[in-house]
């Protein structure tokens, strides 16, 4: 007999014939509050409904009492405390109202229900054999469980209800085996479940969980699946958002909020580990998910999820994925040996993760496409089949510090049209070092690159990137690749020890360099191939194994300031090279054609290229200011123009007279508007501009960073900033002129991502108002409403550019020069045809002037190509003589 029943009022219950109750009912009717109600062994058919203070326990615990329902529920408590210690019981166990404390007994063939405002607590039970849900909590209802055994089927709570299990094993469930809907919370200590033919734990709607120290394992789904809504207000989120890369812990979710997975194993799922979507919030910490069926963790929809310490690793495909406008935070922890991708981001997504590791995977380690933005801060990318990372389609990729090592393909890839920007990472051990294949332009910065098998950093076809205080060590080809038409800028990098040569340039390309060191190549330091294009300053070529320069036939590099040392020969050309060379010399060369001590440039000596007895040319610089006003001066037109930024550069010469001599320089803003039609010369203006305040010393290098409102304006909310700051840093040292400005404020669109372009613009422009200039431009009338529309841009743009249209003597001059800087020239007949054709065009809004002109020289080359195609043995004169003739039945839009 149980200590407890001896010591109580005691009602007996037995099914022999001599007892006093043989059933547990009519005991219970016969017991007053507080009695103990002592079920011998037996089996009792009777549905025993309880709605008083009692207990009702098995008399003896070794024996097996059975409570067996013909129909309807086996035990129905309606009210009261009731305790039920040792039974078996065959049937459901529904709580309608008041409180079941349920201790040490089986539930068989049946489940535990409860509803309205009923509780219960569970220990030490078992429930098996329910057809759906063996144990459910619903509407406002409360259920406390330790060591509770399920199998067979589901534990759900909905409504409002409360769960709790502390040490519970659940498995073998046909579906999902804990689901948690409507505004229900649970919190799951120590569990145990496996065996779900689908997700071991699933939140929906605004539902609330707690799971920690728990397994799921072995389930058919998803380990965990949070489809929920996170209700209230989402302040906790603005802690944790992508956007944000400060160093502050990441807060708990406030009480009644969101899902919180901690210290957990989940294991063997068949689906994704961790999947997140709806609006949900989820937080998962110090948490291990091992192969994933699909994915190891899955973000989708618009939830947001924050990892702290967690480690994914054996996934079947992608160990962490992103899509739809999901945002995740990463912190700690690892992602390792994924089949697929380490991790792979799509759509509007975005991912910060911080001072992890992505390790072995199968495909590309980090690939984002779509819109996905990501952030990677201090994170380790390390052995996989492909790319290190891969930006791809409109995707912008951060990354600060960090190092991507054995990458099989390559360690960096930046196509299609995302961005990147790359700060003080570390790429090496890779087939290629960094690919750029974009007509954004992306920044490298503070970056090292080594030991790479083939190309250090490869510049594609058109790409512009730019690349700054970065290091290329150690590589088996090329350091530096600059494909066809490429205008990359680089700046004040080394490229050493370098199996072919340290930079090549390729035909059509125009890169920008200045403070270039390339030192120990197998072939050239630095090679221009046919056709190459650019300028170079203040470099240093040394220890090459074939001449330190090569330039290539009609190749017309400008070289600034170079010195070439210890080499067999320090400059090669093609016979129909055409470079420049200025204050360069060369020291310890065999076979030198610089002179040993750099030649000074001569203040007030022509422009014109002198050539020196070894054939190389070698061009006075007039400090670099004479020329390029020259240049100014000999555009065609633009009188007003040319008279301001002469103005201006007086004024500009003026401040550095003064700042040498130690007085304050007066007040000036160098950042302008340009206003005029398409084709008045704008763009060429703003380089000539850039490049003269670089002769000041006003800029460091002058370069012309190009963008329009795509290039500026994302796509979704915190897209703009990052995509205007990337514009904004490539220009720093030179001039970023936006085109269309006035499309950033676009008429009728009040929400529009422009005016937070514009906002980013002023902050960084005050903020770096000594290392750029900002130039506006387009229509006239519509730059005027471009500076109403933020307070901060007419005070720094205060000073306007009236580009004026071309006359038609202007349009003239224009084809006469293209038809000159083609070998072509104009017949006097032509000249004059060209004059009435000009008279007759309808110059009306949108006009394209110098484009328009280059348009007519354009249709005139092809008109007199099919015309002399006609003749049998045509003379040099009419091969390039345009005459009246090849004008005419010309049809195409006059717009630039």
């Amino acid at each position: 007999m149980r200590p407890e029943v001896a010591a109580a009022k005691v009602e007996r219950v037995s099914t022999r014939a001599w007892s006093r109750h043989r059933t547990i009912s009519a005991a219970v009717r016969a017991a007053k509050p507080g009695t103990v109600v002592a079920v011998a062994a037996g089996t009792y058919r009777e549905c025993l409904v309880l709605d008083g203070t009692v207990t009702v326990m098995a008399e003896n615990a070794d024996g097996l009492v059975e409570l067996v329902a013909a129909e309807g529920p086996a035990l129905l408590v309606r009210a009261g405390t009731v305790t039920a210690r040792g039974l078996t019981i065959r049937g459901d166990v529904t709580v309608t109202s008041g409180h079941l404390n349920l201790e040490d007994s089986r539930v068989e063939a049946g489940s535990v229900q409860l509803t309205g405002r009923a509780t219960a607590r569970l220990t030490g039970c078992s429930v098996d054999g329910a057809e759906d849900v063996a144990v459910g909590v619903a509407d406002g209802a409360r259920l406390d469980a330790e060591r509770l055994r399920v199998t067979g089927a589901a534990v759900s709570a909905t409504g409002s209800a409360v769960l709790t299990l502390t040490d519970a094993v659940l498995t073998d469930i046909p579906g999902v085996a804990v689901r948690l809907a409507g505004s229900a919370s649970a919190v799951l200590t120590g569990c145990d479940i496996g065996g779900a033919a689908d997700a071991g734990v699933e939140v929906r709607d605004a539902s609330v969980l707690r799971l920690s120290g728990s397994q799921v394992h072995d389930v058919g789904g998803d380990g965990v699946r949070v489809l929920g809504n996170l209700p209230g207000d989402r302040a906790w989120w603005a802690a944790v958002r992508p956007g944000r890369a400060d160093d502050h812990e990441i807060p708990e979710p406030p009480e009644g909020a969101g899902v919180v997975v901690r210290d957990c194993e989940i294991s063997r799922t068949g689906a994704a580990g961790l999947v997140t979507g709806g609006t949900s919030g989820t937080l998962l910490v110090d948490t291990t998910v091992n192969r994933a069926g699909t994915a190891g963790v899955l973000a989708a929809q618009q939830s947001q999820l924050s990892v702290r310490n967690s480690t994914v690793t054996d996934s079947v495909q992608t160990g962490l994925a992103l899509r739809d406008d999901a945002e995740v935070r990463w912190t700690g922890g690892a992602l390792r040996t994924a089949a697929a991708n380490g991790v792979f981001a799509v759509g509007a997504s975005r991912l910060l993760m911080r001072d992890s590791a992505v390790t072995t995977c199968g495909f590309t380690a980090v690939h984002l496409t779509g819109t996905a933005a990501v952030t990677l801060l201090g994170v380790t990318v390390e052995g996989t089949s492909e790319l290190g990372m891969r930006a791809s389609g409109a995707a912008i990729l951060h990354v600060r510090g960090g190092r991507v090592e054995r990458a099989a393909l390559g360690g960096i890839q930046i196509d299609d049209t995302a961005d990147a920007q790359l700060r003080g990472l570390t790429v090496a051990g890779c087939h290629t070092g960094v690919r750029i294949d974009t007509p954004h332009r992306p920044l490298l910065q503070d970056c090292v690159i080594r030991d790479i098998a083939q190309t250090g950093v490869e510049v594609a076809a058109g790409a512009a990137p730019t690349i700054t205080r970065t290091a290329v060590r150690r590589c088996g080809a090329a350091g530096i690749f600059i494909d066809v038409d490429a205008e990359p800028m680089l700046d004040d990098c080394e490229v050493a020890e370098i199996g072919g040569s340290g930079v090549a340039v390729w035909t059509g390309a125009r890169p920008s360099m200045r403070r270039l060191t390339v030192t120990d190549t197998k072939k050239n330091g630095i090679y221009f191939g046919t056709g190459a294009h650019g300028s170079i300053a203040d470099s240093t070529f040394s220890r090459t194994g074939y001449p330190a320069v090569y330039i290539g036939d009609d190749a017309d590099p400008a070289f600034h300031r170079c010195a070439v040392h210890q080499a067999d020969e320090d400059v090669s050309q093609g016979d129909r090279a055409s470079a420049t060379f200025t204050e360069c010399h060369s020291s310890g060369v065999g076979a030198a054609r610089w002179p040993s001590v750099a030649v000074p440039a001569t203040v007030g000596a022509p422009a014109a290229v002198a050539t020196s007895a070894a054939g190389i040319a070698l061009q006075p610089d007039t400090v670099e200011l004479q020329p390029l006003l020259d240049q100014l001066d000999e555009l065609i037109g633009l009188t007003r123009v040319k008279q301001d930024v002469g103005t201006m550069v007086k004024l500009m010469h003026l401040v550095k007279r003064r700042r040498e001599a130690g007085l304050a320089p007066p007040p000036m803003s160098r950042h302008l508007v340009f206003a005029g039609n398409p084709g008045t010369g704008k763009t060429t203006v703003a380089r000539l501009y850039g490049q003269l305040l670089a002769a000041l010393g006003m800029l460091s290098s002058g370069h012309l960073v190009e963008v329009d409102r795509g290039m500026l304006v994302g796509e979704y909310v915190g897209h703009t900033a990052p995509k205007t700051q990337a514009a904004f840093e490539r220009a720093l040292g030179g001039v970023l002129f936006i085109d269309e400005a006035y499309a950033l404020v676009p008429e009728g669109q009040g929400g529009d991502f422009g005016r937070e372009a514009i906002s980013t613009l002023v902050k960084l422009m005050e903020d770096h108002r000594e290392e750029v200039v900002v130039i506006v431009a387009g229509y006239p009338d519509l730059m005027r409403h471009f500076i109403a529309a933020n307070p901060g841009l007419s005070s720094r743009f205060s000073r306007t550019l009236t580009f004026d249209d071309y006359s038609e003597v202007d349009m003239v001059r224009i084809v006469a020069k293209q038809a000159k800087d083609h070998d072509y020239r104009l017949s006097d007949g032509a000249r004059d045809r060209v004059a009435e054709f000009f008279a007759t065009v309808d110059r009306g809004e949108g006009f394209g002037n110098g484009r328009y002109a280059r348009k007519v020289f354009q249709a005139m080359t092809e008109q007199h190509a099919g015309r002399i195609s006609t003749l049998d043995d045509p003379t040099d004169e009419q091969l390039s003589t345009l005459e009246a003739v090849d004008l005419t039945d010309v049809d195409f839009d006059v717009r630039g």
